[in-house]
């Protein structure tokens, strides 16, 4: 699955880079909880960070960033977690694949999932993007060092415009 780009005529030598350097291979898992509107948890304990994306968090009293339900940074937050935990029922697979960091600051996997259709391989949905189409989610660029480290993150910038435009979820009830 790597790829192996090779530069010609760089001070005439033939040099190799590696494109592609995943932290990780593919993997299928299966969902326990569902913990907000971007954060899954898996068989074994893994919890993991969807990559590239950032609902909004749920209310609740004493929350730092999100003191009222007024506030942008927890509006729309129960409807994201609600969402997610619809779309990722305790028991539901999931294939995961993985950019450039495997793990974020809080220690959890940092992932782009797509759930599993076992009867028709070509229908899987890819969790990530249907958060941005959907409204649920913004564009999160800040899961890694860089953002060109997202590989998805033109299309999730894609995606979160269409949804602003047509004023969606967060879009039509936040903003």
């Amino acid at each position: 699955m790597l790829l192996l780009l090779i530069l010609t005529s760089c001070n005439r030598f033939d040099v190799p880079i590696l494109v592609n350097n995943w932290c990780d291979s593919p993997r299928e898992a299966v969902v326990t909880a569902v913990i907000d509107g971007d954060t899954i948890d898996l068989e074994g304990g893994e919890r993991v960070r969807l990559l590239g994306v950032d609902a909004p968090e749920v209310y609740y009293d004493g929350h730092d960033d999100c003191s009222t339900q007024d506030s942008t940074d927890c509006c729309y937050g129960l409807e994201s977690e609600d969402w997610l935990t619809n779309a990722l029922p305790a028991g539901t697979t999931v294939r995961l694949e993985f950019d450039l960091d495997c793990y974020g600051i809080y220690d959890r996997t940092l992932a782009y999932m797509w759930i599993v259709n076992e009867e028709y391989p070509d229908e899987e949905i890819f969790i990530n993007d249907e958060l941005l189409k959907e409204g649920y989610a913004r564009v999160y660029d800040a899961d890694v060092e860089q953002a060109q480290d997202i590989r998805y993150l033109e299309s999730f910038r894609d995606s979160q415009l269409l949804a602003q435009s047509n004023s969606v979820g967060l879009w039509g009830e936040c903003y």
